[in-house]
Formats: C-alpha cells, structure tokens, sequence
C-alpha cells in the first residue's frame, strides 16, 4: 500500500475520533467563569445589554459570566486585553462599530478585526436619536441645523468615541447638512449623560435616553434610522426631516480571539442565540430599543464586513482619525 494512501485512509478513520473530540470540547464548555471586555464604561448601551445576555448564559450554563469594564484608548484597551487572551472561548469581546473601523482611522493599529479574532454573534442593533438639552433653542433637526450654520463650530456635541455610531451619526448629519460644530468624546454614554443632562454639553446622538427624554430632562429631536421607533412614535426620522435616505444605526456583538475552537464559538453563538429568543430579554431589549440579534458566526462576520464597506466611505471623506 502506498504511503499516500495510508495516509489517505488514517484521516478518514480519524475524522470521527477528531469530531467526538470536538464534540466533548463543545459540551464541557465553559469550564470556568466568562468573562465579556466591554469598551465602554458602566451603565451604557453597550454595558446594559452585555448584562443581560451575561445573566441569561450564567444562569443556563452553571458558572458566571462577568462584564468587565475597560473603556478608553479609542475601543484598543478592551480589544488588546481580549487578544492576548487566551483563545478559549472564556473571554470575549464585547464590539460595536469602531471594532471595523479603527483600521481605516489608525496609521498603525496592534489588531486586525478578522485576522485576530473570530466573530461569534449579534447581539443587537439600535438606532440612536438625535438628543438635546431643554435650553437649546432647536426643537427640530431643521432648527438644529439653522442654529449651526449661524453658530459655526460653537454648537458642542457629545459621542463615545471617535468611529463610534454615536460619533458617525452625527458626522453623517453634519457633512449632509454642511454644518460645523465641537464634537467632544467621552468614555460611554454614561458619563456623556452627566454633561448633556446639566446642559454643560447641550447635545449628543444616543441610544439610551428614554429615561430622560420620558422625563423632559431633554428634547427628542429626530432618530437616526430610516423609520420611526415604536417607543416614540411621535418623533420623526432626520430622513423624514430633509435628509433623504439617512439612515444609521449601532450594532453590538461578541468576538473571541482568533484561534478559538470552532465548536466552542458555535456553541457559544447558539446559546447566545438562545439567551436572545427568550420572552423578557426581548421585551427588556425592546423596551431600550434594541432589536434583538439572531446570528450564525458566519452571518456575523458578514453583518460587520459590510458596516466596514457602508461606513468607510464617509471616515475616509471626512478624514475622521483619532484625534479628530
């Protein structure tokens, strides 16, 4: 028999054995705490929905699974933390928007998205809306824009960091408008909550202000997505408001570090996929707004590909880098 075709034959008998391996990495997962690195700080969009898919796993898989804090650095000190992890499936990464972006933004840059981590699952988009203080005088996206355009660069507005869609919805407005304003970048949305609600920051793009909009602590002036939103459907799209086909929305998701077993990142994205279909995590999610994610990490991968084509254009357009 030739050496080929022993070989040949040694692979076949040793598939089963290969997927039975695999099979058994699959069910002991996970075998001690998770943990998901968020970039942003506590009690933001991000943080809050991480939270609930973490309570949701840890109650179905018997071990806890943590959130982990560590904004700053432009997104890089949670995604560098996550890809000297060990490659696991224990320790994920918790992305948005700047996750794809930031190569566009940084000369240099110590990860590549898709070659040093592997997608896992949506979790979430959300749009964000248009927010400002109840002193500022506009109280419609064309009156905003007015205001800007007779106050050139005077206008501040808060996002969470650059390349964030807190940050791009905001560019997409201003380069379609032709306006200029001071855009000021903070840690999340919590903390950019604290300016805006005391009238220091008199507006921001944001996703988790019902509260406060509820409240009257600050004026809805238009949402960023194509549509309406269901919690507020009395406040207009900035489509409907002048600017056709505007359109942005956040997305949020979970990423391991490249190298992760094939199995333990399916697993992961079904019992993620599970935690999403359940009853209360739908209505707690759609209560802030989000609509829930359902996806293969395949599907993922894809989803972040083509928020990287759809947004890159204006990043380059307007030469948005990091200290922008």
């Amino acid at each position: 028999m030739s050496l080929q075709r022993r070989a040949l034959l040694g692979a076949i008998a040793a598939t089963p054995a290969l997927q039975a391996a695999r099979g058994q990495t699959a069910a002991r997962f996970p075998e001690r705490p998770v943990r998901f690195v968020v970039a942003y700080a506590a009690g933001g969009a991000a943080d809050n929905q991480n939270r609930l898919v973490a309570q949701k796993l840890s109650e179905s898989w018997g071990k806890p699974v943590v959130v982990e804090n560590k904004p700053g650095g432009n997104t890089l000190i949670a995604t560098e933390t996550v890809m000297r992890a060990p490659a696991d499936g224990h320790t994920l990464l918790s992305v948005s928007l700047p996750f794809g972006l930031n190569p566009l933004m940084f000369d240099r840059l110590p990860y590549d998205p898709f070659r040093d981590f592997t997608p896992v699952a949506l979790i979430s988009t959300i749009p964000n809306i248009l927010v400002v203080h109840p002193d500022f005088p506009a109280r419609n996206v064309q009156e905003f824009v007015a205001y800007a355009k007779a106050n050139p660069g005077k206008v501040a507005v808060a996002h969470t960091g650059i390349g964030a869609i807190t940050h791009l919805s905001g560019e997409l407005l201003y380069d379609r408008a032709g306006i200029e304003v001071t855009t000021i970048a903070y840690g999340g949305s919590a903390p950019a909550h604290v300016d805006v609600l005391s009238g220091r920051v008199p507006a921001m793009f944001d996703s988790s202000m019902l509260p406060h909009i509820a409240a009257g602590r600050v004026r809805a002036l238009g949402v960023t997505s194509r549509d309406r939103v269901a919690l507020l459907p009395e406040i207009p799209s900035i489509a409907e408001q002048g600017f056709p086909d505007f359109d942005a929305a956040a997305f949020y998701g979970l990423v391991a570090p490249k190298g992760t077993p094939p199995e333990v990142v399916e697993k992961l994205a079904a019992d993620i996929r599970g935690a999403l279909r359940q009853a209360d995590v739908r209505e707690k999610m759609r209560a802030l707004t989000f609509v829930p994610g359902d996806t293969t990490p395949a599907q993922f991968t894809d989803f972040i590909r083509n928020e990287v084509s759809l947004w890159g254009d204006l990043v380059k357009r307007r030469n948005i880098r990091p200290d922008s």
